[in-house]
Formats: C-alpha cells, sequence, structure tokens
C-alpha cells in the first residue's frame, strides 16, 4: 500500500488497540468498584460508549485495508469490489467473522447495561485479543502457534495494564479523591496495583520472546532498523510507566491513607495514564512495522 492508505492503517489499529484496552479498563474499574459500596457513585460503564463505537468502526473498515493490501491497489473502488472475495475465501475473512461475532456480544452487553466482568465479556475479550493476535506478525508462524500464543498473552497483559491505568488514573482516582472516599480508593488503589504487577510480569515475558521471535536472534537489529528503534521507544515508555507505578504502589498504596498521599497519587496516576496512551500509540506503530526493515 502507498504511505497515505498505510498511514490510515496504522491510525486505525491505533484507535482500535485504544478503544479495546479502554473497554478492558472500564471492565475491570467497575469489578473492582463493586467491592466498595463507598464507590457506588463513580460509574466508568458511561466511559465505554465512545471506545466501543470506535472499536466497531475500526474493525468494519479493515476489510477495505486487507484489499487493498492482498489486492495491491489503494484506488477506493478497486479493493471495494476486493472485499467479497477476501471475506468469502480468505484467513483474514474467517478472523474477521469471529470479530464481528465478539463485538455484537459486547454491543449487546452494552445496550443491556450487563457491561461488566461476567463470561461474556470476557469471552469476547479472549476472542477479540486472539484476533488481533492472528492479524500480526506472529501468524506467521500459523495457527495456534507459540509465536501466536505469546502474541496473544501479550496484547491481554498490555490491554489490562493500559486500559486499567488509564481508566483509573483519568476518571476512578481523581473522582475518588473529590468525595473524600480515602478508605475507597485505597481498597482500588490495592486491587490495581495487584492485577497491574501480574500483566506486567505477562507482558515482559511474552514481549521478550515475541522481539527475539521477530529479530530471529538476530539482536543487533534492535539497533539497526526502524523497527528495532521503534521497540526500544516502547520499552523506554514501558520502564517509565512501570517506575511510576511502583511510586504509587510503595508510596501511596502500601501506607497510610491521608490527603497527601491521595493527591500524590492522582498526580502519579495521571503522568502513568498519558504514558500508556503513548505506548498504545508506539505499539500501533510497532505492529504495522516490518521487524527486518
Amino acid at each position: 500500500m502507498d504511505d497515505p492508505a498505510a498511514a490510515l492503517n496504522i491510525l486505525f489499529t491505533i484507535l482500535s488497540d485504544g478503544s479495546f484496552a479502554l473497554i478492558v479498563g472500564v471492565l475491570l474499574a467497575k469489578c473492582w468498584l463493586s467491592h466498595d459500596p463507598a464507590a457506588a457513585r463513580v460509574r466508568p460503564h458511561r466511559l465505554a460508549a465512545g471506545p466501543l463505537a470506535v472499536l466497531v468502526l475500526s474493525h468494519l473498515v479493515r476489510p477495505w485495508f486487507l484489499a487493498a493490501s492482498m489486492g495491491g491497489s489503494t484506488r477506493f473502488r478497486e479493493a471495494m469490489d476486493l472485499i467479497p472475495t477476501v471475506l468469502s475465501s480468505t484467513r483474514q475473512g474467517r478472523i474477521w467473522y469471529a470479530g464481528c461475532a465478539a463485538l455484537t456480544c459486547l454491543v449487546a452487553a452494552y445496550f443491556l447495561r450487563e457491561l461488566r466482568y461476567t463470561w461474556i465479556s470476557t469471552g469476547a475479550f479472549c476472542v477479540l485479543a486472539a484476533i488481533k493476535a492472528a492479524c500480526g506478525h506472529a501468524s506467521e508462524a500459523g495457527d495456534f502457534s507459540l509465536p501466536e500464543i505469546a502474541q496473544f498473552l501479550h496484547i491481554a497483559a498490555m490491554s489490562i495494564w493500559a486500559g486499567s491505568i488509564i481508566v483509573s488514573g483519568l476518571l476512578v482516582v481523581p473522582f475518588l479523591k473529590r468525595l473524600g472516599s480515602y478508605g475507597a480508593l485505597w481498597s482500588y488503589g490495592g486491587r490495581l496495583s495487584q492485577s497491574v504487577t501480574y500483566a506486567l510480569i505477562v507482558l515482559v515475558g511474552s514481549g521478550l520472546y515475541i522481539s527475539w521471535s521477530d529479530m530471529h536472534g538476530a539482536i543487533g537489529r534492535i539497533v539497526t532498523t526502524t523497527w528495532g528503534k521503534t521497540l526500544l521507544i516502547k520499552v523506554t515508555l514501558t520502564g517509565l510507566a512501570a517506575v511510576l507505578g511502583s511510586l504509587v504502589r510503595f508510596r501511596c498504596v502500601k501506607r497510610p491513607a491521608t490527603a497527601e498521599r491521595a493527591a500524590m497519587m492522582m498526580k502519579l496516576m495521571r503522568a502513568e495514564a498519558v504514558t500508556m496512551v503513548v505506548i498504545l500509540c508506539v505499539s500501533g506503530l510497532l505492529a504495522n512495522s516490518n521487524p527486518a526493515e
């Protein structure tokens, strides 16, 4: 594809990944808040409408990019004419239909006001994460291969970490602080910190394997290719986010709740949330880059 089409594809990838992470973050926040009656006034559910709409839109336009890539033409009409063939006779077409089913479940759950951490939402989350893994570089090793499984774990962990931090840092933590519900804030922060720690372990482990696999063991590519340099930026930002998260954990959550520590937690969480947004943008660029270039 030429540059404009490639740029649009990257943009829709970033929007899709970001929206997916936000929905996961909303599901987790709703689950964690349900454990504390004092936090009942916080309603992260309302935040899901926009990301869900963007996720659906990104999925609907994906067949055009697939057709343009497979057909070698970015002319709108030519790619449109090829879409039925792509959807009916290719692996990516079958994957796209599976994504439609998962998104239908999420949309139905939202309008039924049951968008919570239930088996339906969990199942849809897993299917969508598997679809994203099956559409990336890891799919070259074959269906259900070790690289594809590692990519699935990486996407799931990144969505849990990024989504929960963004939703918490920009919505839940500031709201609980304004309410003065420090007990609820500390309880929520503890659940968030524990879950993010597990997600980060999976993220780092799967990320190391994926990077090694994509470079085919040629570690020198990390400083000689655009893909490698982009990966280094992502790793640096991930390290920064991890440091901010550790400060929240050990300087706030692990100490007695006070107004000063609540203010510190809010500032650190906001900084971490902004960092996660940048990481998602870099990840979208990385997913659309060739490891050999």
